[in-house]
């Protein structure tokens, strides 16, 4: 299992199971309204159990095990016996289509796939053995036989989903996500009296290395299995939810449903009278203006940790008006991936924080965000290229631009390059979406960009160069059929002219093209035309 000072996450979690026993680790709600509890005792249990299934199939070190499920207890328990084999776990969103999923197993060489059988049955080739998460299978673990584990070993590869030809994966060590845990975990102020409510998916780095920051304080994670947010605010209730990580479309979800209950009541004057006031009160009075709202969240409820997308500062400040402290992270899969965040008594809305301990941010001379520490990944999975593309001298090279203030708060300007990050977290790439674009007959070209829609971050729009622009609905709906749901095109515009401005080799100036869709959009009094 390591040396005794071996940064690993099974040690983490080892540590956690011998000092919080009998505390409660994982909840989640079962048919019929009960609820499933495992302490970190029996967590332990549960995690050497399937690390006993996991040695009967003769899994070794270094072997790669798929998982694509949705978040629950057992997918957490899987990772962890994974890990104590010496397996790399490949974490999958649940919504990757097949195609992607099998362009994954074979790159990776994986030995199992850890689904649902929902999720397999839906699944038309695949010769992957199955590994049912609804019924996670447990055998007697030989302790003896557990391969040494140390701080610099694999413990999973992430690929983005979406990416053209050879998905790029990014390599984590156990000493990358163990290292960015326990930052996070005292910076961000969690304590063994937390409970989390799970909401993002257990695929998202953020998401992740929260709960193993959580296991290692000693804190409870509630899985949510349902975003219904009726079903969310019962969850807070009763379970007494001090905390949450979401996204920024989460956080503004829960807000327009306080909003509509307010409507309801007919006391919208109120209710703003109340944010105009609060806003000139000492933050930790401010609650007892809102307390209607804190007894929905359960009357318990700390902070929420927003991150993966924008978050509009007016959003942060109406959640900070009622008396909830909103933190924001900032981050990227090959930094484990927290980069920097709000500390806790810091109410600086429109920064992204200052980096966590340990982690070292500067900023290069074009502006470039550069990120230096055990966090930062070991480089691309069997891409050398791609590698010493992005990782220079131990210094990732995120592509994102920003600087800092005279108090050390570090600011985003934007992406260097193309990547459209949408307000749930999810990450688009123009290209993926170009190129089935490009398929269509009906389509002579076409370029795709995040545009800013009401000021709640990015939104999916294609520019279409047709021969025939009444076609242009029918295009973008026989493309949206073959996208994933996060890469649905939700805007388009047709391009006026008789061909795009491009360089010598003939390549689209994109610049050019945004910052004359920008003008265009902005001469219009109304939307761009949407896809219904």
């Amino acid at each position: 299992m390591g040396g005794k000072h071996m940064l690993t996450i099974n040690a983490l979690f080892s540590t956690a199971s011998e000092r919080f026993g009998n505390r409660i680790a994982l909840i989640e709600p079962l048919e019929g309204g009960r609820m499933s509890t495992l302490t970190y005792h029996t967590a332990l249990e549960r995690v050497r159990g399937f690390a006993g299934y996991l040695q009967q199939l003769h899994i070794e070190k270094g072997d790669c095990l798929l998982i694509w499920s949705p978040s629950r207890s057992d997918w957490l328990i899987a990772y962890l016996g994974a890990l104590l084999v010496g397996a790399v776990i490949v974490p999958l969103d649940v919504n990757s289509k097949e195609d992607f999923l099998l362009r994954v197993a074979e790159l990776t060489d994986t030995k199992l796939l850890i689904t649902t059988q929902k999720q397999f049955a839906g699944l038309k080739q695949t010769s992957l053995p199955l590994v049912d998460l609804d019924a996670l299978p447990q055998a007697t673990m030989d302790a003896a036989k557990l391969p040494e584990i140390h701080e610099n070993d694999l413990a999973e590869v992430v690929f983005t989903s979406g990416t053209t030809g050879q998905p790029k994966g990014v390599i984590l060590s156990h000493r990358n996500i163990a290292s960015n845990a326990t930052a996070a975990a005292t910076f961000i102020n969690m304590t063994a009296e937390d409970r989390a409510l799970s909401i993002l998916p257990l695929s998202h780095m953020f998401e992740l290395t929260v709960e193993i920051a959580l296991i290692y304080c000693g804190a409870s994670i509630v899985y949510a299995r349902s975003l219904v947010p009726d079903t969310l605010l019962r969850l807070l209730s009763s379970q007494q939810v001090t905390c949450s990580v979401l996204v920024p479309q989460a956080l503004q979800l829960f807000l327009n449903g306080i909003e509509r209950e307010v409507r309801r009541q007919k006391r919208e004057k109120q209710f703003e009278q109340l944010l105009r006031i609060a806003a000139m009160l000492p933050f930790g009075w401010r609650r007892f203006l809102f307390g209607a709202v804190h007894k929905r969240f359960g009357g318990h409820f700390r902070f929420f940790v927003s991150g993966g997308a924008y978050l509009p500062p007016t959003l942060a400040q109406s959640w900070e008006n009622m008396g909830f402290r909103v933190m924001q992270g900032y981050g990227t899969t090959e930094c484990s991936p927290i980069v920097s965040a709000t500390p806790y008594h810091d109410h600086t809305l429109d920064s992204v924080g200052k980096p966590l301990k340990g982690v070292e941010v500067r900023i290069a001379e074009d502006g470039e965000i550069l990120v230096h520490g055990p966090n930062v990944s070991l480089g691309y999975w069997k891409n050398p290229e791609a590698t010493a593309a992005s990782f220079k001298d131990g210094w990732y090279y995120t592509g994102d631009l920003g600087f800092f203030d005279e108090k050390n708060n570090l600011y985003l300007k934007g992406r260097k390059k193309n990547l459209i990050v949408l307000a749930n977290g999810l990450n688009v790439y123009p290209e993926d979406i170009e190129n089935i674009l490009h398929a269509n007959p009906l389509v002579k070209d076409a370029v795709v960009f995040g545009l800013m829609h009401q000021g709640q971050g990015p939104e999916v729009h294609a520019v279409l160069l047709l021969e025939d622009p009444s076609k242009a609905k029918t295009v973008i709906q026989q493309a949206n059929k073959q996208l994933a749901p996060h890469q649905q095109i939700r805007g388009f515009t047709i391009w006026p002219e008789e061909d795009f401005p491009r360089t010598h080799t003939l390549k689209v100036k994109r610049l050019d093209v945004l910052s004359k869709l920008e003008k265009l959009h902005k001469d219009k009094s109304d939307r761009p035309e949407k896809e219904k």
